[in-house]
């Protein structure tokens, strides 16, 4: 029979490593907080500059509201038919609420936009006056 083969132990000392099992992750947003729109979806008559600039002068306006949110104005000059940008004013609204904190959605975003752009621009509007957004170029 033969004997098993002798183990030789070396004298370097093993030193161990801790191995990370698992790890926690903190993700923190800055959102601001819930707020509703200051004004009504058909509260225009509240502000007759943005009244009548959104209903005679239509695509201009939309695109010096872009503009004045910081977005290209080819997002704003998004019509119906042919527009620049299509989905341009849907996704302008959407931004607009995101970032300051007013619940939606984006089908009601969508609805607004696609049924009342008008009303939807000039309700935009007032309440960009409202968190002092600085009216630029034709507006």
């Amino acid at each position: 029979m033969q004997q098993p083969p002798q183990v030789q132990y070396s004298q370097v000392p093993i030193t161990m490593q801790p191995m990370v099992v698992s790890q926690e992750t903190k993700v923190v947003v800055n959102q601001p907080t819930s707020r509703q729109w200051d004004s009504g979806l058909c509260s225009c008559f509240d502000d007759m500059y943005s009244l009548c600039c959104s209903c005679f002068l239509g695509p201009l306006y939309y695109a010096c509201v872009a503009n004045s949110m910081g977005e290209n104005c080819c997002v704003g000059c998004s019509g119906h038919s042919a527009g620049v940008v299509p989905g341009g004013h849907m996704a302008m609204r959407a931004a607009f609420r995101n970032k300051h904190g007013i619940p939606g959605s984006i089908c009601d975003d969508c609805l607004v936009m696609t049924c009342c752009t008008a009303c939807g621009m000039c309700q935009m509007a007032r309440q960009m006056q409202q968190y002092g957004y600085q009216r630029k170029g034709c507006c």
